[in-house]
């Protein structure tokens, strides 16, 4: 198990989020593994990026806030629903991987490396990118604590080789 994985999953408990909306990625994949074995957590597998987020909405208007875990191309693919949680006030922390941070070790990484900062960026979404391992726990946290207080997305996004990293 990599320390990132362990990092994020306890982040997530002490945050107090039990909903996860997940699409299997590299990086993170192990994740929701951790918090599927967490009795009070449901965790909802998605067949596209977007569509999870727009889940993990939906869990806010229900009542609770979700975590969306993913890789950072999905963030490309969610612009327009990420647009409408800014519009409406809904706090989704989402967890991304693949970002401008070096160690991008394949070209294919190229686009979803542009993609996701640019449409953070774009619509005023407050991220940062974890380069360490021993604050990946404290950001994913912390993440959690801006959405709620602001009512806004948040994300953290983590290059692959943090999750290596010896976590707080």
């Amino acid at each position: 198990m990599r320390p990132g994985s362990r990092a994020i999953a306890a982040a997530v408990t002490r945050a107090g989020i039990r909903f996860v909306v997940h699409l299997p990625d590299s990086t993170l994949w192990e994740v929701p593994r951790l918090l599927a074995d967490e009795s009070e957590m449901t965790v909802i597998t998605c067949a596209r990026e977007d569509e999870g987020i727009a889940i993990a909405a939906g869990m806010f208007l229900g009542g609770g806030m979700a975590v969306a875990l993913m890789e950072g191309s999905g963030l490309g693919y969610s612009a327009l629903i990420l647009a409408r949680l800014q519009l409406q006030r809904s706090p989704v922390l989402v967890v991304a991987s693949h970002s401008l941070a070096l160690g991008e070790a394949h070209d294919y990484h190229g686009a979803t490396r542009m993609a996701a900062t640019a449409v953070l960026n774009g619509l005023g979404i407050p991220f940062v990118i974890a380069t360490e391992g021993r604050v990946l726990g404290t950001f994913v946290e912390q993440a959690a604590v801006t959405a709620r207080g602001q009512r806004t997305p948040v994300c953290v996004l983590v290059p692959d080789f943090v999750m290596d990293q010896a976590a707080e």
